[in-house]
C-alpha cells in the first residue's frame, strides 16, 4: 500500500505562497469555511498524482469543466505541487512533483528511493506503474467527490457497472478487454483475409486473362498461317530470316540500296530487328523510283487541271465582257444625238426662264415695296403714276402669269437635266464595259503565255486550248494509270513482307504472355504464398484464442466480483443502515451477474422484496448510500487496494445530526486500515470526529483566505 507523508504546495489554485503539510497520523482533519482552500488542497493531490486527466468534461465532474490550475492573481503564473509518498511494503519513498507550464503542458519529475530523478516520459511511465490505477480509479476508491460517487448510484448501467469494478479494484480486467478490444484484431483478421482472398482472386483472374489472351493469339497466328511448330523463338527467327531475304531481293527489283539488316541470333534482339525492318519497309514505299514519278505525275496533273480551269474561266469572262461591250456600243451612238438634242432645248429654256425671270423680279420688288407701312399702294412705284387697285393688280398678274410660266419652265428644266444625267451615268458604264473587256482580252492573252510554257510549245490564235489541255490530262491519266499497277504490284510485295512482320510479333505477343504466366503461376507455388496461406490460418486460431482470453478473464472477473461483493456487501449494509437508519429499508442485497450483452459485469443494489432501490431514496438517503458504497467496496478487507488512504470531502451534504454522528463512528473504523483525510466546513462534523474519533489526528484550520497571501492555514 502507498501512504501519503507529506504536501507541498505553491500557486495552485488557492494557493499563492508556499505551504506544506504532514500527514502523521492516521486521521488528518481539515477544518475551515467555505472558500478558504480546503478542496485545493485535496485537489492538489490528485492532481500531482494524475496531471492534466483530472481537468476537463472527461472526468464526469460538472466544476471540472474549464478547471484554472494556476492561481489567477499570481504574475507570472506559477504552480507547483509536491507529493511524499510511502510504499509501506518496501518502506521505501517516493517524491512525486509537478510543475505547471501551460494549460496543455507541465513538467512532471518522479524522486526513486535510491535517490534516481527521472522526468518526462519515464517519470510518468515510473508514476504509473506505483501508482497501479487510473485517475478514475483513483476518483472512484480514494477520492470520495460527492458529485462522483453519488453518480454511482443514478448513472446509466455502463458507468455505474465501470464505476464498481473500479471500487472492487477490478478495473484492470475491464482494460485489459478493452486493450484487447482497441487492437481490432478481428476486424485486422477479416481485412487480412479478405485482403489475401482479392489476391487470390487477382492470380486467378491474371491467369485466366492471360489463357484467354493466349487463345486470342494463337487463333490470330493459325488464321495467318503460321503452324503449331512456328509458336517459339526458332519460329521467330526463321521468319526473320525469311523476311531479310525478301526485302534484299526487293530492294535489288526497284534500285534502292537495304540497311544493314541483321538477322538476330536470339529472340531478345527481335524487338530491333523488328524496328529497323519496320523503318526501312516505310522508306521503300516512300522512295521507290515509280512511286517519285507518280508523285511528279500527280503534281503535273494538277497544275493541267488548274490551268484548263483558269483558262475555262478566263475564256468565259472574255466572251461576257465582249458581249456586254458591244451590246452598248451601239446604244451609246443612238444616246450621243440625244444629249446634243437635250443640249439645246435645256439652252432654249434657260433663255426663257431668264426673261421671265428678269421681269417677275421687277414686278416682285414693286410688289414688296407696296407692301412697305405707309406706301401708297395706288402709285407705281416706278413711273410715280396714281393707278387705283395698282397692288392688287400686282399681285394678282404675279401669280397667274409669272409664278405659274416660271414654274413650267423649271420643270421641263429639270426633266431635261435628270434625262441627261441618266446618259452620262450610261456613258460610264459603257467606259466600264469597255475597259473589262480590254482587261479580258489581256487576261485570255496571258493565261495562253502561261499554257505554252507550262507545255513547251507556242500558242496560236487558232489553237483551242481547251482540246489541247484535255488531251494531255488525257495524256498523264494514262501514264498514272500504268504506274500505279506496277507501283501496286510493289507495295503488295511489301505488304506481303509486313504480314511476315505481324507473324513475329505474334510469336513474340504469345511467348511474352507464356512467360507473365509462369511468372503467376510461380507466385503461386512460392513459399511467401504459401505462407500467406499459414498466416491466414494463424491469425484465424489467433483471434479465437483472444475470444477464449478475453472470456477467461472475463470470467475472472466475475468470480472475483461475486467474492468481493460478498465481502463487500455485509459491510455496505452495514454502513448504510447504520448512517442512514432508514426502516423501511431492512436490507440491501448488493449482487453482481453478467450482462448477457457486453460480457461484463452488471451490479444491482435491491431491498428486501429486491427491487430497485433508487426510487425511494431520499437525497440524505443517496449521499448515505453512496458514502456506504464507497467506504464498504473501497475500505473492505475483501478488497484490495494500492492507496493507503482516503480522501472525504464535505461528505455531510443532506445529512441529519443523527447520520453524521454514525458517520464518524464508521469512519473511526476505517481509519484502523487506512488514513483517513477528511475536509468538512460543518461545525457539528467536525466537534463530532474530534470527539468521537478515537486514533491519533492532525488538524489544520483553514482561518481566512486572501488574493495575496492565499488560504491562511495553521496546524494545531
Amino acid at each position: 500500500m502507498i501512504e501519503l507523508k507529506t504536501l507541498r504546495i505553491k500557486g495552485f489554485r488557492a494557493y499563492t505562497e508556499e505551504k506544506e503539510f504532514i500527514f502523521d497520523n492516521h486521521v488528518v482533519l481539515l477544518f475551515g469555511e467555505n472558500h478558504r482552500g480546503k478542496s485545493s488542497t485535496l485537489n492538489a493531490i490528485e492532481w500531482c498524482l494524475f496531471g492534466n486527466e483530472c481537468i476537463g468534461k472527461d472526468t464526469g465532474i460538472r466544476e471540472r469543466i474549464e478547471w484554472e490550475i494556476p492561481n489567477r492573481n499570481m504574475r507570472p503564473y506559477e504552480a507547483l505541487v509536491e507529493v511524499n509518498l510511502k510504499d509501506k511494503t518496501t518502506e521505501g519513498k517516493i517524491t512525486v512533483a509537478r510543475k505547471w507550464v501551460s494549460a496543455r503542458k507541465d513538467e512532471l519529475s518522479v524522486t526513486l528511493p535510491d535517490g534516481k530523478s527521472l522526468r518526462g516520459n519515464e517519470a510518468k511511465e515510473k508514476l504509473t506503474q506505483v501508482l497501479g490505477l487510473s485517475f478514475r480509479d483513483f476518483l472512484t476508491t480514494v477520492y470520495q467527490h460527492q458529485e462522483a460517487i453519488r453518480d454511482v448510484l443514478v448513472q446509466e448501467p455502463k458507468e455505474r457497472n465501470e464505476a464498481i469494478d473500479r471500487l472492487l479494484g477490478l478495473s484492470n480486467y475491464r482494460n485489459i478487454i478493452r486493450g484487447i478490444e482497441s487492437a481490432k484484431l478481428g476486424i485486422k483478421q477479416r481485412k487480412m483475409v479478405d485482403e489475401f482472398d482479392n489476391f487470390v482472386s487477382s492470380i486467378d483472374t491474371i491467369l485466366r486473362s492471360r489463357e484467354n489472351d493466349l487463345r486470342d493469339k494463337r487463333k490470330k497466328a493459325v488464321e495467318k498461317g503460321l503452324k503449331e511448330t512456328q509458336l517459339d523463338e526458332k519460329g521467330a527467327l526463321e521468319i526473320a530470316g525469311k523476311v531479310k531475304g525478301q526485302l534484299h531481293k526487293f530492294s535489288s527489283e526497284v534500285g534502292l540500296t537495304l540497311a544493314d539488316l541483321q538477322v538476330p541470333a536470339q529472340r531478345i534482339d527481335l524487338h530491333e530487328f523488328q524496328k529497323t525492318t519496320g523503318g526501312e519497309i516505310k522508306r521503300f514505299r516512300s522512295e521507290m523510283p515509280d512511286v517519285r514519278k507518280q508523285q511528279d505525275l500527280f503534281e503535273e496533273r494538277t497544275k493541267t487541271t488548274a490551268l484548263k480551269e483558269q483558262y475555262e474561266q478566263k475564256e468565259s469572262d472574255w466572251k461576257t465582257a465582249k458581249n456586254k461591250f458591244e451590246a452598248m456600243k451601239k446604244e451609246t451612238s443612238k444616246l450621243k444625238v440625244e444629249v446634243e438634242e437635250i443640249e439645246n432645248k435645256i439652252s432654249e429654256k434657260e433663255k426663257e426662264l431668264r426673261t421671265a425671270d428678269a421681269k417677275g423680279a421687277v414686278i416682285t420688288e414693286a410688289i414688296d415695296y407696296l407692301r412697305l407701312e405707309g406706301v401708297d399702294k395706288n402709285i407705281c412705284p416706278v413711273c410715280e403714276t396714281e393707278k387705283p387697285g395698282l397692288f392688287e393688280h400686282l399681285e394678282k398678274e404675279w401669280t397667274e402669269k409669272y409664278e405659274k410660266a416660271l414654274g413650267v419652265i423649271e420643270s421641263q428644266l429639270d426633266t431635261f437635266k435628270k434625262r441627261k444625267d441618266e446618259i452620262n451615268i450610261w456613258f460610264g458604264e459603257y467606259k466600264r464595259a469597255k475597259r473589262d473587256y480590254e482587261d479580258a482580252y489581256k487576261g485570255i492573252e496571258q493565261i495562253k503565255k502561261r499554257i505554252g510554257g507550262a507545255l513547251g510549245q507556242g500558242i496560236s490564235i487558232e489553237d483551242d486550248l481547251g482540246v489541247i489541255l484535255s488531251n494531255e490530262l488525257k495524256e498523264v491519266n494514262k501514264r498514272l494509270e500504268e504506274l500505279g499497277k506496277a507501283v501496286k504490284y510493289k507495295q503488295a510485295t511489301l505488304d506481303q513482307i509486313v504480314s511476315e512482320l505481324e507473324k513475329i510479333n505474334l510469336i513474340m505477343d504469345i511467348l511474352d504472355l507464356e512467360e507473365k504466366k509462369r511468372i503467376v503461376e510461380q507466385i503461386q507455388q512460392s513459399s511467401e504464398y504459401q505462407q500467406m496461406e499459414d498466416l491466414k490460418d494463424e491469425m484465424a486460431i489467433l483471434v479465437d484464442d483472444i475470444e477464449k482470453i478475453k472470456e477467461a478473464i472475463r470470467e475472472a472477473s466475475y468470480k472475483e466480483s461475486e467474492q468481493k461483493v460478498t465481502a463487500a456487501g455485509n459491510v455496505i449494509d452495514n454502513y448504510f443502515h447504520r448512517i442512514a437508519n432508514n426502516p423501511s429499508i431492512r436490507k440491501i442485497e448488493f449482487s453482481v451477474k453478467v450482462d448477457s450483452r457486453t460480457g461484463f459485469n452488471s451490479y444491482m443494489f435491491k431491498d428486501q422484496g429486491g427491487k430497485d432501490l433508487t426510487p425511494i431514496l431520499s437525497q440524505g438517503d443517496l449521499n448515505a448510500m453512496a458514502l456506504s458504497i464507497f467506504l464498504g467496496m473501497g475500505c473492505s478487507r475483501g478488497t484490495n487496494q494500492t492507496f493507503g488512504f482516503v480522501m472525504l470531502d464535505d461528505p455531510s451534504q443532506s445529512l441529519g445530526s443523527e447520520h453524521k454522528e454514525n458517520l464518524i463512528r464508521i469512519l473511526n473504523e476505517v481509519s484502523c486500515e487506512r488514513m483517513v483525510i477528511l475536509s468538512s466546513m460543518d461545525k457539528e462534523l467536525q466537534n463530532l470526529s474530534l470527539s468521537k474519533m478515537t486514533r491519533a489526528k492532525t488538524k489544520y484550520v483553514f482561518y481566512d483566505w486572501t488574493t495575496k497571501q492565499g488560504p491562511e492555514v495553521k496546524k494545531e
